[in-house]
């Protein structure tokens, strides 16, 4: 390609660019609806047009090689996805698969191309199309014969990449001699991380099924952890039984749904637990069972406290805030942990009816 050709493919590219960047808008929109429709947790999804210099710069380092570069060169709109596990990379791929027409000869897995001898931690890169179906959408036809790449990565990967492209060794044979096996062990524990993250993700999974199995058949000796209360709370009908009490107290629904802050009350709750040494689930259950009677009284406590928003946010936190009232009627003292951030139970026992 001649400078002059050159050089007016990137003013034609300069003109489009603001076609381009609204694709890329729409693009990672529609990306992240797919994604988070299938229920995949990521870290991040990042979108980026590719600036005008870095389009003149391709075309001068690889002259010669682009007849009509705006359709053969392949990455002017670029997605990225980071993901938590390596299993989901392979999903997202799919996902992207189905909703999008993949030129799967312009793609590849940029870590399968490594050899034994050469260090890295690649992702995984599709170039994509619409399909024929969003292609023919009056929101899409703009953009209908504009590709795309997309780069999926775990967060370790993308880790790897971006402290690697600092180092500025590409091969392994530009490595001076005393740093190359440094970087071979680096690269090795990246990927023994990202494997064992994933070991460690279905080990909990699972470990969850089997404290529903156990708790289920009635079994309380286990060992109070977040995967043991959320077992717990999802088939012991003692915790629906708190349920219902609580909504018959005039309470509003409480959230079942295992949302985000759930969990958080869930560690909330595993803390207090630890806080009061009930360490294991029986000991839990035999201290509501015991002060069945109080449950009433402790939920009209709660209620004349003003608990934030008249409820409760989840299972866990009627359960804490339960225990928190219980204890302080009891006369137990009451952990440092709580004592600046629930002040709204400072006079919990003296709401409650004298025994």
């Amino acid at each position: 390609m001649e400078k002059d050709d050159q050089a007016s493919w990137t003013e034609s590219y300069s003109r489009l660019r603001p076609t381009y960047t609204e694709y890329c808008r729409k693009l990672k929109e529609l990306i992240e609806t797919i994604i988070y429709s299938a229920d995949v947790d990521v870290v991040q999804i990042d979108g980026r047009v590719k600036d005008v210099d870095s389009f003149a710069e391709k075309l001068t380092r690889k002259a010669g090689k682009y007849t009509d570069p705006l359709k053969e060169v392949t990455d002017l709109v670029g997605i990225r996805v980071i993901t938590y596990y390596m299993e989901d990379v392979n999903e997202v791929a799919d996902l992207i698969r189905n909703e999008f027409h993949v030129l799967e000869e312009h793609s590849v897995d940029k870590a399968a191309e490594l050899a034994d001898d050469q260090f890295g931690y690649s992702s995984f890169h599709l170039i994509f199309e619409l399909g024929d179906s969003r292609k023919s959408l009056p929101e899409w036809r703009a953009f209908e014969n504009y590709r795309a790449e997309i780069q999926i990565r775990t967060a370790l990967q993308h880790a790897w990449a971006a402290v690697n492209h600092k180092i500025e060794y590409k091969k392994a044979h530009e490595v001076p001699r005393e740093l190359r096996r440094k970087l071979f062990r680096l690269s090795a524990l990246f990927e023994l991380a990202d494997e064992e993250f994933s070991n460690i993700k279905q080990e909990g999974l699972e470990l969850s099924r089997m404290y529903t199995r156990v708790v289920g058949g009635g079994d309380y000796d286990v060992e109070i952890n977040a995967d043991s209360i959320a077992a717990w709370i999802s088939v012991d009908p003692l915790v629906q039984d708190l349920l219902m009490r609580a909504k018959d107290a005039g309470y509003p629904r409480i959230d079942e749904g295992g949302s985000s802050q759930a969990a958080f009350d869930r560690t909330r709750l595993t803390e207090a637990l630890d806080a009061y040494s009930i360490g294991k689930l029986s000991s839990l259950v035999d201290t509501l069972r015991d002060a069945d009677e109080h449950i009433a009284p402790a939920l009209r406590a709660l209620s004349n406290e003003g608990i934030e928003n008249n409820g409760f946010t989840s299972p866990e936190d009627l359960i804490l805030q339960l225990l928190l009232v219980l204890q302080k009627a009891d006369g137990g003292e009451w952990s440092d942990l709580y004592t600046s951030h629930l002040e709204e139970f400072e006079n919990a026992k003296r709401l409650l009816p004298e025994s």
